[in-house]
């Protein structure tokens, strides 16, 4: 057991192990807190902005209609309208799931990057020789985020960005990351010389 993992982490490993596949090993495991601030998931301020606009428009959009007599400002008042409340809904959901979404579990093994959901049910898989850019973002009571870009190319290559949220320790897990990341691009570019041979 990795020391900065806490209880939880240590029964994500037990329950992840029979899942590891040939020389895999377990690096880290951690769950996100259940009830999350919105620095803790990574959000600020700035995240609410696109919501705002959209709810601005929709707003404009009524007081347009109302005003407007024509005919075709009715109809381009009205096709406004309906494509503000698609794109109001959409952020609304992406901003419930980021605040409000269901805790996650994360297992870091010497090959990939694991997310589980709260059943311990695989969700998704990233091979740690796609990740990049690896940083931690402290938030209160020594939880935080930690951050990285994707360049998978196939299944979850629409994850530009993963996030993992509310965590304990999040420079060291970090830390675990960013070496374990390293390590795993030092083993393939081994493999791929010897392979040369």
């Amino acid at each position: 057991m990795n020391k900065y993992e806490n209880a939880e982490g240590a029964k994500i490993r037990e329950q992840f192990a029979p899942k590891l596949e040939d020389g895999e090993s377990i690096q880290w495991c951690g769950a996100s807190a259940e009830k999350l601030t919105m620095r803790e998931r990574g959000m600020s301020g700035k995240h609410l902005v696109f919501p705002v606009f959209c709810l601005s428009l929709c707003i404009i959009a009524v007081v347009v209609l109302l005003v407007s007599a024509s005919s075709i400002g009715i109809i381009i008042t009205a096709l406004l309208f309906a494509a503000v409340v698609l794109l109001f809904n959409f952020s609304v959901i992406v901003l419930h799931r980021v605040l409000f979404g269901a805790q996650s579990l994360y297992v870091v093994t010497n090959k990939r990057l694991y997310i589980l959901t709260k059943k311990g049910k695989i969700d998704v898989a990233l091979e740690l020789t796609a990740l990049s850019s690896i940083y931690a973002t402290p938030g209160r009571n020594n939880t935080g985020t930690v951050s990285m870009r994707n360049s998978s190319v196939g299944k979850y290559s629409n994850m530009v960005y993963v996030n993992l949220m509310g965590i304990e320790y999040p420079t060291k897990v970090c830390d675990i990351i960013t070496e374990a990341v390293d390590n795993a691009i030092i083993l393939e570019k081994k493999k791929a010389q010897g392979n040369r041979y």
